[in-house]
């Protein structure tokens, strides 16, 4: 039995599927295994035992797979917090401009509702769309 448990897998597309190769095995006479990956993109290596389709299996994940880059001077927590601050900057701005238009234009009821229901959807989309949009440099996880 096999522990998976122990590959370094950051994303869940690395995951690995050692198939018996039937070319292989009738040639040799015993079961001959091949590594696949789920990602899809594995290069395809001769078919030996299991512990080495699965050495291989690892090796390709090592090489997809490195340690996280971004800007050495700034910790990831400093990242996380400036993104939390300026989505809240682009939140409350557009909170801020709804209840203006509303109060200048002396809006009331239903068309006040909306006009505040919009900032605050708009808001809201700005800012997870800033966080989408950056998330590769706030916390990168491949090389």
């Amino acid at each position: 039995m096999t522990v998976f448990d122990r590959f370094a897998i950051d994303d869940g597309r690395h995951l690995p599927q050692p198939v018996i190769d039937e070319d292989a095995s009738t040639a040799a006479g015993t079961a001959r295994f091949r590594a696949e990956c789920s990602c899809g993109r594995m290069p395809q290596h001769p078919a030996g035992t299991r512990d080495q389709a699965l050495a291989a299996h690892i090796a390709h994940v090592n090489t997809k797979i490195g340690p996280a880059k971004g800007p050495e001077w700034l910790p990831v927590g400093a990242r996380v917090a400036i993104l939390a601050v300026t989505m809240l900057v682009i939140w409350g701005t557009c909170y801020a401009t709804g209840q203006t238009v509303t109060h200048d234009q002396d809006l009331t009821g239903a068309t006040a509702k909306t006009v505040l229901g919009a900032s605050h959807l708009a808001g809201l989309v700005l800012a997870f769309g800033l966080m989408v949009a950056v998330r590769r440099y706030i916390a990168p996880t491949r090389t």
